[in-house]
C-alpha cells in the first residue's frame, strides 16, 4: 500500500514538472534566442526483496536544452558577416550616389573645362572665352570643394559609428560578463543545468556577434570567453575584460578614429584585425572604398593640376610673359606620430617633382604618369640616418626605378612615385614615422590662383625668333592644354606609358566605387540565403513547435490525472483496511 501511494505520488510530481516544462516551452514560442527544453524522465532504482525487484516509478533525470552547439556557432558566425555586409552597404551607397552619378559630377565639370579651353582656342583673343575658361575653372573648384566636404564629412561619419559601436560592444561584453557570473553561481548551486541563462548569454554573445566577428571557447566552470580578430584577441578572458576603446590615430592630427586593444600591457589599433559585425563593415567601407576614393580622386586632381601648369608655363601671356602656375600647386606637409621624439610635421614636404625631361615636349609629363593612389609611412632607421618609405597601408617598402628601397637622408630630397619628398634636418631618433597623404591633401587645396583673364598663356613660341612669344592671336599653347583631355596621363602601364587620361583617372575612381558596391551587395545577398538557411536549421532543431508542445501537454495531463487516480485509489484501499480493522 505504501509503496503504491509513494509512486503515484512520485508520478505526479515527476509529470507535474513535465507539464511545466512543457507550458515555459509555449510561453516562450516567440521569445528570440530560445531553445526549447525536454524533460527526460527514467525509472527510479528498483526495490529488492528477498529474489523479487520491485519497481519505484519514475523520476526526471534532467531538464535538457534541444541544442547543437555547431549549428549555433554556424548562426553566430552567419549573423556577423551578414551584418558586416549590410553595414559596409549602407555606407557605400551613400558615397556611390554622388561619386558615380554623371549628372553634376566631376567628370561633366572637368568637361566643361575642357570645351571651354577648345572654344578659347578657336578664339584666342576673345575675352569672353577667357573670362568663361576662368569661370569654368572657379565652378570646377566649387564642385570639387563640395565633393571633398562630402568625403570629409563620411570620414567623420565612420569615426562617429566606430565610436559608437565600441560603446555597444563594451556593453555587450558587460551583459555577457553578468551572464557568465550567473551560470557559475546557477551550475555551483543548482541540480539541473541553467537552461534559461545559457540561452540569454547565448543570445547576448549573437548580439555582440551583430557589432564586431567574435569566437568563444567555454571554460569548464561555465564561463565563455569570448575573442576577435580570428579567435587570437582576448575581449573576455576568465571573465575578465580587456579593454577595447575607439580613440583617435596615432597620428593625431589624421583625424582618424580606429580600434584599439590591450596586447600584452600595451593599448594597440586592432582596427585592420576586424571582419565581421557592424563595426567590421565600416571599416572595411572605410578601408576598401572611401579611403581609395579620396586617394584616386586627389591622384586625378594632382594629374590634372601638374600636367596643365606645366602646359601652360610653356606659352606666353597677352603681355608677353611667360605663363605662370594656373592651379595651386602641390604643397603637403606630414603628420607625426604621437611618440615621436621629433613630433614637427612640417619638417618632412611633398610637391610635385621636377620634370625629368622638361627640356623634351614628349617627357615634360614623365612624372605624372608615376603617381601611385596611396599614403606614405617614412620612418626613421638611425642605423643608416635615414628615413625608409613605405606603403602607408600595406606596410611595403616603396622601390625606385631599379628596384632598391627608397631612402631619404634629412637635409635632402627624393622623388617617390613623381613626387618630391624633401626632409629637412632635425632631432629624429631612431623609430620616428611620420604619414604623408599628397592625393588626398590635393583634395583639401585645389584652387585656381591664377585672376587675371590677360595672364592666361594662350600664345605659343614664336618658330622664327627662339625663346619669344608668337603673335597675340596665336593659340599654339591654349591648343595643346586643350588636347591634355585627351592625353593619356596617368597610370602607367607595365611598358612605363601612361594608360589613362585625366577623364580616365575620374572614370577609374568612380568604376571602382561602383565595383566595390556591386560585390558587397553580391556578398550580402548571398549571406542573406545562407543565415536564413541556417536560421531555418536552428528553428527546426531548437524552436518551440506548438503542435508537438500541445501533444506533450496532452500526454503528460493525462499522465499526471492518471497519477492522481494512482493516490485515490491507494486513499479507497487504505480507508477500506482502517475499516477492516475496525
Amino acid at each position: 500500500m505504501a509503496s503504491l501511494l509513494n509512486i503515484a505520488t512520485l508520478s505526479a510530481r515527476t509529470f507535474q514538472r513535465a507539464l511545466d516544462v512543457t507550458s515555459h516551452n509555449i510561453a516562450n514560442v516567440n521569445t528570440e534566442g530560445y531553445n526549447r527544453q525536454r524533460v527526460e524522465i527514467v525509472a527510479n532504482a528498483p526495490q529488492t526483496s528477498g529474489a523479487s525487484s520491485y519497481g519505484r516509478g519514475s523520476r526526471i533525470d534532467s531538464i535538457e536544452r534541444v541544442y547543437a552547439d555547431y549549428i549555433w556557432r554556424q548562426q553566430l558566425q552567419a549573423t556577423s558577416l551578414y551584418q558586416r555586409y549590410d553595414g559596409a552597404l549602407a555606407n557605400a551607397k551613400s558615397v556611390e550616389g554622388v561619386i558615380a552619378a554623371n549628372d553634376g559630377g566631376v567628370q561633366t565639370f572637368l568637361q566643361r573645362f575642357y570645351d571651354s579651353l577648345h572654344n578659347l582656342a578657336n578664339e584666342p583673343l576673345s575675352n569672353v572665352n577667357r573670362q568663361m575658361l576662368l569661370d569654368e575653372a572657379t565652378n570646377l573648384e566649387s564642385h570639387i570643394q563640395n565633393i571633398t566636404t562630402f568625403l570629409n564629412d563620411h570620414q567623420t561619419q565612420a569615426n562617429a559609428q566606430i565610436n559608437s559601436l565600441v560603446d555597444s560592444i563594451n556593453e555587450q561584453l558587460d551583459v555577457i560578463q553578468r551572464a557568465n557570473d550567473a551560470v557559475f553561481r546557477a551550475r555551483d548551486q543548482g541540480t539541473f543545468p541553467p537552461n534559461d541563462l545559457l540561452d540569454q548569454r547565448e543570445q547576448a554573445i549573437m548580439k555582440l556577434g551583430e557589432l564586431i566577428d567574435v569566437r568563444t571557447f567555454e571554460q569548464p566552470n561555465g564561463h565563455i570567453d569570448v575573442y576577435i580578430g580570428n579567435g587570437k584577441l582576448p575581449l573576455l578572458s576568465d571573465n575578465t575584460r580587456v579593454p577595447i576603446t575607439a580613440e583617435r590615430s596615432p597620428y593625431t592630427d589624421e583625424n582618424r578614429t580606429e580600434v584599439y586593444l590591450q596586447i600584452s600591457g600595451q593599448k594597440r589599433v586592432v582596427s585592420d584585425l576586424i571582419s565581421g559585425g557592424q563595426l567590421g563593415g565600416v571599416l572595411d567601407y572605410r578601408k576598401n572604398m572611401l579611403d581609395p576614393a579620396q586617394r584616386e580622386l586627389g591622384l586625378a586632381l594632382n594629374g590634372f593640376v601638374n600636367s596643365f601648369n606645366l602646359q601652360h608655363k610653356q606659352g606666353w601671356d597677352l603681355n608677353g610673359n611667360v605663363g605662370g602656375d594656373f592651379f595651386q600647386n602641390l604643397n603637403a606637409q606630414s603628420i607625426a606620430h604621437r611618440d615621436n621624439t621629433e613630433t614637427d610635421g612640417s619638417l618632412i614636404t611633398v610637391q610635385f617633382a621636377t620634370p625629368a625631361n622638361s627640356t623634351l615636349p614628349n617627357g615634360l609629363f614623365d612624372e605624372i604618369a608615376l603617381y601611385q593612389p596611396r599614403d606614405y609611412r617614412l620612418q626613421y632607421d638611425a642605423g643608416i640616418g635615414a628615413f625608409r618609405v613605405y606603403d602607408h597601408e600595406t606596410g611595403a617598402p616603396i622601390q625606385d626605378s631599379s628596384g632598391a628601397d627608397i631612402t631619404i637622408a634629412p637635409g635632402s630630397s627624393q622623388v617617390v612615385d613623381g613626387l618630391e619628398v624633401s626632409v629637412a634636418t632635425g632631432g629624429y631618433a631612431d623609430g620616428d614615422r611620420f604619414i604623408l597623404k599628397p592625393h588626398e591633401q590635393m583634395l583639401q587645396d585645389f584652387r585656381r590662383v591664377l585672376d587675371d583673364p590677360n595672364a592666361i598663356a594662350t600664345r605659343g613660341e614664336d618658330p622664327n625668333n627662339s625663346g619669344n612669344p608668337a603673335g597675340d592671336g596665336d593659340n599654339t599653347n591654349v591648343a595643346n592644354l586643350a588636347n591634355l583631355a585627351s592625353r593619356p596621363l596617368l597610370y602607367a602601364d607595365a611598358a612605363g606609358q601612361p594608360s589613362e587620361t585625366i577623364l580616365g583617372g575620374y572614370s577609374r575612381m568612380a568604376s571602382n566605387v561602383g565595383l566595390y558596391t556591386y560585390g558587397v551587395q553580391i556578398s550580402l545577398d548571398a549571406q542573406q540565403n545562407v543565415l536564413d538557411q541556417v536560421t531555418q536549421r536552428r528553428e527546426a532543431l531548437s524552436g518551440v513547435n506548438l503542435d508537438e508542445e500541445a501533444a506533450n501537454l496532452m500526454r503528460y495531463q493525462q499522465a499526471y490525472q492518471a497519477a492522481a487516480q494512482m493516490i485515490q485509489v491507494s486513499n479507497t484501499l487504505f480507508d477500506t483496511l482502517i475499516g477492516v480493522i475496525r
